[in-house]
Parts: C-alpha cells; structure tokens; sequence
C-alpha cells in the first residue's frame, strides 16, 4: 500500500475516533464520577427509625419500633419485613451502571422530580441523618438499538433511573419493584387457616342457625332434612374451601365504629378443627360495601390423655409424654394466634363473607326427581 494511502487511512480513523468519543459525550453514558455505590458501605437498616415512600398515589411510612417494623398509616400494624429486608438488600447491593447528566426536561421525562417520582426517604431520627432517593421510572431492555439514547442503553437488561442522596442522576441495573406508596401492600399478610376443619356453628343473636359435624369423615349437615331434599356437599366445601387458604386485604381503624365494619350485626361463626383450635369468627358487612371479619383462637382440647385398659406402664410414660407435648405446642400456636389477631378487624372478600354466613337452606338442594316421576307429567299430556 502507497504512503499517500496509509496517511488517508490513518486520518479516518482518527475522525471516526473523534466521532464515537463526541456521540459518548452527548449520549451522556458516562462511567460513575463518584462512588458507584447507592448508599455509604457502613449503611445499616438497623439504625434507622423510619422509611418513608412518597408519591402521587400517596405515602407511606414505615416505622422502626421495639417489636418491629410497623406500617404507620394502618395504625402502626405490623409491616411486611420480608419484603422491606428484599429492598434493603438491592438497596445495599445495585450499583451505579451509568450516571446521567440531565437537563431538567429530561429528568421530568425520567420521573425523576418530586412531583412525579416515588421519593424515598431514610431517616435515623434526625432529619440532618436522611437519606433521600428519587426513584423514577423502569429503564426497560433495550441494548445497542437504544445505544445512543440521552438517558443511557447499554445494559442488556431492564433497571431504573434513580437520582440518588448526593443528587446525582444514575442508571442502575435493578428495578426495585418493592417501591411503592400503597399502604396496604406493605401489610404482614401472615394470617391463619383452617385445613381440617371438623365442626362449625353459626349462630345470630345467640340462637343457632345450624351445625356442621364430621360424620363418617366428612362434615355434615346436623338436624332433621325435609324428605324432598338433601345436604348440598358443594355448599359445605364452600366454607372448608374459604378457610383453608383465606386472605385479608387491609385492616380497619381499631377505632372504627362497630356500625362501619358491621360488626354491630355480625353474626357468631366457630369452627373448630383436628388440632381442638377453636376459631371465634364474627364476619361482617362494612357500610362502605366491603367486608371485615375479627378472630378469636382458643385451644379446648383434652389436657390429660385417658390410656386404654391394659395399657403397659413403660407405654404409658411415653405416650403421657407425646401427649404432654403436643397439647403444650396447640396451646401456644392458639395463644400466639389470638395475639396476633385478636385485636385486629380484618378487610377480605365477599366470597368469605357470604360463604361464612349461608342460611341452613342454603346447605340444601332438591332432591332430582326418579325417572318415573320425570316421564309421568310426558306420559298425562299424550
């Protein structure tokens, strides 16, 4: 190749050169200036007294107290630390991927000022202690079609746009979906079930509406039923089915009036399962359309175990202590229930409610007719 080529090839290069580094000035994807880093390595949860997350949507506090994280807007019930310890640990762990210098339309666009980002707040007690985050909007995968984007590109993934305590506006590889401003969502869901439930009761101004008893291993209707009719097995399963996984959705003000939760006309539902765990249920119909229901667990079992005649005496100490044991671990699962739920008035479905509350026909259904009584009304009109 002549010299004159090689000068002409070396030139476009270098102009291509000056291109690309002018095009990665521009584009703004620059490396961190400052610490990579989302908060200082001494950073500890432990230290703080609150958390807040505030958006347009709303706020929520959360707050640090001797038996835990509460959430302050649902009267201090406590808080979903599982998910709280999963923000934290991204919090501690993502680091800066790009650092953005943005124009002020830019970061309007990102979601990154006060009136449209979900600003996080992090505080010992102090307020000159805080630590404050915008957390903007999700950067969604993109990769090199999105390369030369102002508001960065080059990761493979997704992340978020983030402008963090020192005020830097940075793009971080993970999205954080824990943020969030719904109070509700940050509720401990921990709740209670009933898996094997052996007899129910419903009673309305103390009168009993019906009974439900385990006969033959299944729960059944208790009582006298009409000739023409019969007990409506998918009626029954309704209600084993709405306690064995049952969920709430919020909590009510401890302070509500009984007429707002309806418990001013809540009626009376125990049930009882394999374990003698006796759950007091009053499920009510709120005046805003929702529904509540409020707890009470209790054990009421048998504390002694009566051996069968002949039984051994080596047999019997063991088995006095299996039985001494297992009564003991029913007793403290219903005393940490009631705690933990008794003072509560709890928001769940309509299907609980209404699958708490059926009237006693409506455990029943008619009985289908016999073929011969099907064909006679076909048979008269010939």
């Amino acid at each position: 190749m002549k010299s004159k080529h090689l000068i002409i090839l070396a030139c476009v290069v270098i102009i291509l050169g000056i291109i690309y580094a002018v095009q990665r000035k521009d584009s703004g994807n620059t490396a961190p200036s400052g610490p990579r880093e989302l908060v200082p390595a001494s950073f500890s949860s432990d230290g703080l007294a609150d958390i807040k997350f505030k958006g347009k949507d709303g706020a929520v506090t959360l707050k640090q107290t001797p038996s835990g994280w509460v959430v302050a807007e649902r009267h201090d019930y406590p808080a979903d630390t599982a998910k709280l310890r999963e923000f934290f640990i991204k919090l501690c762990d993502a680091r800066i991927a790009q650092e953005l210098p943005l124009t002020a339309q830019q970061a309007e666009e990102l979601s990154l000022t006060p009136e449209k980002a979900v600003t996080v707040t992090m505080s010992a007690g102090d307020a000159k202690d805080a630590h404050t985050f915008l957390f903007g909007s999700e950067h969604t995968r993109g990769g090199s079609a999105v390369a030369n984007s102002p508001y960065g590109g080059m990761m493979s993934g997704g992340g978020r746009y983030i402008r963090l305590a020192d005020g830097r506006n940075a793009l971080v590889q993970e999205t954080f979906p824990e943020v969030g401003t719904v109070a509700a969502d940050w509720l401990n869901k921990e709740f209670f079930r009933i898996s094997d439930l052996r007899h129910a009761v419903l009673k309305r101004g103390g009168k009993t509406e019906w009974e439900l008893e385990t006969k033959d291993g299944s729960l059944a209707l208790k009582g006298a039923i009409p000739a023409n009719r019969e007990a409506d097995d998918a009626k029954i399963s309704s209600l084993k089915n709405a306690y064995s996984w049952i969920r709430f959705t919020d909590v009510a003000d401890p302070k509500a009036a009984p007429a707002k939760t309806g418990m001013d006309m809540a009626p009376e539902l125990t049930l009882t399962d394999s374990d003698d765990l006796v759950y007091t249920i009053r499920p009510g119909a709120g005046a805003d359309g929702k529904y509540f229901l409020r707890v009470s667990v209790a054990w009421k079992g048998a504390a002694k175990r009566t051996p069968p005649a002949g039984e051994k005496a080596e047999d019997k100490a063991k088995l006095d202590a299996e039985f001494a044991k297992t009564v003991k671990e029913r007793q403290e699962k219903a005393a940490r229930l009631e705690k933990m739920l008794a003072p509560w008035t709890f928001e769940v479905g309509k299907d609980v409610y209404e699958s708490s509350t059926p009237s006693r026909d409506a455990f029943l259904k008619d009985k289908p007719k016999k073929a011969e009584e099907s064909a006679a009304p076909a048979a008269s009109g010939k």
